[in-house]
């Protein structure tokens, strides 16, 4: 049963985030450098790990920790051969939840450690080119480094800060951190990077950019219980439902729900038996604005029961500022209850793209990208 339907070079794309304290601070003793490690607020923090690296060559020049009064202290280096030729870096809490890494100034007296940052660059590669990428990336002047696991390189817990990230020798991208962000990213490979554009809402009907190749349904909007949809209603259909601005156009729905309703929007992928192969795929991004907890679906093109199929399910919540997220396989949701499943169980036969929300009054999607395959 069919559903309800409606009528490189290496640039990658990092996003830019608030400035940052610079770190790094000392001050000058008669028997070596001192400094004092101090959380956002100044307040001093003891046992922090502080260590001194050369500058040269990033060897480590001392490690010691911070007493209780957060006071790090090297006896054996003197601050003027230090000015100029050392960076600090500072580690505190559970899994490096507070750091900081930053040229050593003489001049200051603490050094504020802040929480760490973790960076994920995605390449969009498939697996059978993952032998041409390179094995490691690093955070230029550092000791910080990611080893390459599939397509992907993760930097799990860094300090906030610019940085240059760098393969060898060679310069990949600048990336700016804030303090207690998660930044994911894609950095494109000439032939390797693999996207494809499943929806942008730019042409403007109601068809997803499959059809331009196989012929399906296009968009549908369903509501299950005491919901309805305000934007779009009966009288405009799906182009009731976009909105024009610089960035483009984009999918803007409204609705009311209460209780256990919901209210769900997606599209066929193909006609009403038709399934599609994208085991190939690495990722779905997508860019969404609104004031609810939402859920993207890629579901089997079988019914279990009256519009029930199986399905691979991520979640996450907009607000009112743009963000893209990205849905990876493997960190999908399961539930059996509700027919949630592995990615890989059904990835060779996908018959719908879904979203559906249960809260909220409003939400706006765009630019739905599959990484990992140029074509279904």
């Amino acid at each position: 049963m069919k559903r309800l339907f409606t009528a490189i070079f290496f640039a990658p794309f990092f996003w830019a985030c608030a400035d940052t304290d610079s770190a790094g601070a000392t001050s000058e003793t008669t028997n070596g450098i001192a400094i004092t490690v101090v959380n956002a607020s100044s307040m001093p923090i003891a046992n922090a790990r502080v260590t001194l690296y050369s500058k040269e060559n990033l060897s480590v020049l001392g490690t010691t920790k911070s007493d209780t009064a957060g006071i790090a202290q090297f006896d054996a280096l003197d601050s003027t051969s230090a000015a100029n030729n050392v960076f600090v870096e500072g580690i505190a809490g559970e899994d490096s939840s507070l750091m900081a890494w930053a040229p050593l100034d003489t001049h200051q007296t603490e050094i504020s450690l802040l929480p760490s940052a973790s960076l994920t660059v995605r390449t969009g590669a498939t697996q059978a080119d993952y032998a041409t990428l390179f094995d490691a990336l690093a955070l230029d002047s550092t000791p910080y480094s990611a080893i390459r696991s599939g397509g992907e390189y993760t930097f799990a817990h860094v300090p906030a800060g610019l940085f240059n990230v760098v393969a060898g020798d060679s310069l990949i991208a600048t990336v700016k951190l804030d303090s207690g962000t998660t930044a994911d990213t894609l950095f494109r490979i000439p032939d390797i990077t693999r996207e494809f554009v499943f929806e942008d809402f730019d042409d403007g009907d109601s068809l997803n950019n499959l059809a331009k190749v196989y012929p399906n349904y296009g968009w549908y909007f369903t509501t299950v219980g005491k919901a309805k949809f305000t934007r779009p209603d009966s009288t405009t259909g799906f182009t009731g439902a976009l909105e024009n601005e610089t960035r483009g156009k984009y999918l803007s729905v409204r609705y009311e729900i209460s209780d256990s309703s919901y209210v769900m929007l997606g599209t066929h992928l193909g006609l009403d038996t038709g399934y599609y192969d994208i085991s190939r795929l690495t990722a779905i991004r997508i860019k969404v604005r609104g004031d609810c907890k939402f859920y993207v679906a890629l579901e089997h093109y079988k019914e279990i029961s009256d519009n029930t199929f199986r399905k691979a399910l991520w979640k996450a919540e907009a607000n009112e500022d743009w963000r893209e997220f990205v849905f990876r396989p493997g960190e999908e949701a399961l539930r059996d209850e509700s027919y949630q499943v592995h990615f890989s169980e059904i990835a060779t036969e996908i018959g719908f793209f879904s979203i559906f929300i249960r809260s909220g009054t409003n939400l706006q999607i765009d630019d739905i990208v599959f990484e990992g395959m140029d074509s279904i």
